[in-house]
């Protein structure tokens, strides 16, 4: 197949929507005619928007935040899918080695994953007035700038599907014969706080364009065609639960509440899970939110909190033995199964005043304190198949008297999931199935 992706016998294909809703809905279509087509798996998608004012995309997700789900399906049939896709496509985006991230990931995402050092701070690395000289984390660039030209390609990023919808990264080619109907649903998301880093302006979606490319040689394709016996992947499943919000009682100082929330998960149940990340989101905008302007990691935030405790339940036994009670451990665990993290300083710990200064002010004047404790999230490795499942969540919450709990330590939590199940197509003669593996 890699032969084939260099020889004359491929063509590629610009594909536009056969149904673009602006801010709701695109849809392309790929169908078979009587020489039985066969498409490469290698599809790209092409997408942004237009937006009156100065702005970037959101740091965490880039141009991504846009796909609040998105579907590959055979007429009716979904055969892959990802649900809250932009949540899941910003965490993948902070994984990573930080010069991919910085050289090339951003320019296709259009987000701001990859940091810079912006230089010393005095020049002459000596101390001023009892403060250490120090580094500032450069945040954004030119990349992620939107502007007010219609449907501009200048705007928009580049996203390959086989990041979210995993079927394609685990066949090289899709013959029509056996799926006549192909589909690419991309539905997008409604909450400016996902897609912009300044909302004072809205946004409208650029005409997305999907790149594909196809087998031309009659041969070829009869020999891929017959070829074809199935596949197992392991799909993206998602689901969430809720933490309610706490009222901090007026304790002394450091006298904390503890509130602990053991939730029933039920999307993973008859599945095989392989391994799952949980996100925990904010639901209180003001908390990543200065007037009209984001902070870096947005909506997307997995807040840490405070004396957090965390397991997961499978079938009536902890995976882990004992919780998972430190951010570190979290991230530990975290790169262990998810591969590298692309962590700046404090991204997942709390710190002092004093040590927010690596970090540059996000918008010119607002807290660092808001890009601080922001990644955290949760990986563990499953393995098992599910037929019950509970996600264990412990916190406390700060004091009212004397305490520096902005929000971040009580506010309601979305623990966002996102876990890969496997999966299979089986062919039966020429009909086939989809399956929980």
């Amino acid at each position: 197949m890699e032969k084939l992706e260099y020889e004359g016998n491929i063509k590629n294909v610009l594909l536009d929507p056969v149904l673009d809703v602006k801010n709701v809905r695109n849809e392309f279509r790929i169908t078979n005619d009587d020489s039985n087509r066969v498409v490469l798996s290698s599809m790209r998608l092409s997408l942004g928007v237009t937006k009156a004012g100065a702005g970037h995309y959101n740091d965490a997700s880039g141009c991504y935040g846009l796909i609040r789900n998105i579907f590959l399906m055979d007429g009716n049939q979904v055969l892959d899918q990802c649900l809250n896709a932009n949540g899941y496509l910003a965490f993948t985006n902070y994984l990573g080695e930080n010069d991919e991230n910085a050289s090339r990931n951003k320019v296709k995402s259009r987000g701001n994953n990859g940091y810079f050092v912006d230089g010393f701070s005095p020049a002459d690395d000596t101390m001023t007035g009892g403060v250490a000289p120090r580094s500032d984390v450069l945040y954004r660039n030119t990349i992620g700038q939107i502007t007010n030209t219609q449907d501009s390609f200048v705007n928009t990023g580049y996203l390959d599907l086989k990041r979210c919808l995993p079927l394609l990264g685990n066949i090289d080619a899709i013959p029509l014969a056996v799926f006549p109907n192909l589909r690419l649903v991309v539905e997008y998301e409604t909450d400016a706080n996902k897609i912009l880093e300044n909302t004072a302006n809205a946004s409208t979606t650029i005409r997305a364009l999907l790149s594909f490319d196809e087998v031309t040689d009659d041969q070829e394709k009869q020999a891929m065609s017959r070829a074809f016996k199935g596949v197992t992947w392991l799909s993206i499943e998602h689901d969430r639960v809720n933490v309610p919000a706490t009222s901090p009682a007026n304790n002394a100082a450091n006298v904390r509440t503890e509130q602990v929330s053991n939730n029933n998960v039920k999307n993973f149940r008859g599945k095989y899970l392989s391994k799952l990340v949980v996100a925990k989101n904010p639901t209180d905008t003001s908390l990543h939110k200065a007037g009209n302007q984001n902070s870096p990691m947005g909506a997307y935030a997995s807040v840490l909190g405070i004396d957090e405790r965390i397991n997961v339940r499978i079938n009536g036994a902890n995976k882990l033995p004992t919780d998972n009670d430190r951010p570190n451990k979290r991230l530990a665990m975290l790169t262990d199964i998810w591969g590298v993290a692309n962590a700046y300083p404090l991204n997942n710990v709390h710190g002092s005043d004093r040590d927010y200064f690596i970090l540059a002010q996000f918008n010119g004047s607002s807290d660092r304190k808001l890009q601080v404790g922001v990644q955290d999230y949760f990986g563990l490795s499953v393995e098992d198949n599910v037929n019950d499942m509970e996600l264990l969540y412990t916190r406390k919450d700060e004091s009212t008297n004397g305490g520096t709990d902005n929000g971040q330590y009580s506010t309601a939590l979305n623990l966002n999931m996102w876990g890969l199940c496997r999966k299979s197509i089986t062919m039966s003669g020429n009909q086939y199935r989809v399956v929980y593996a």
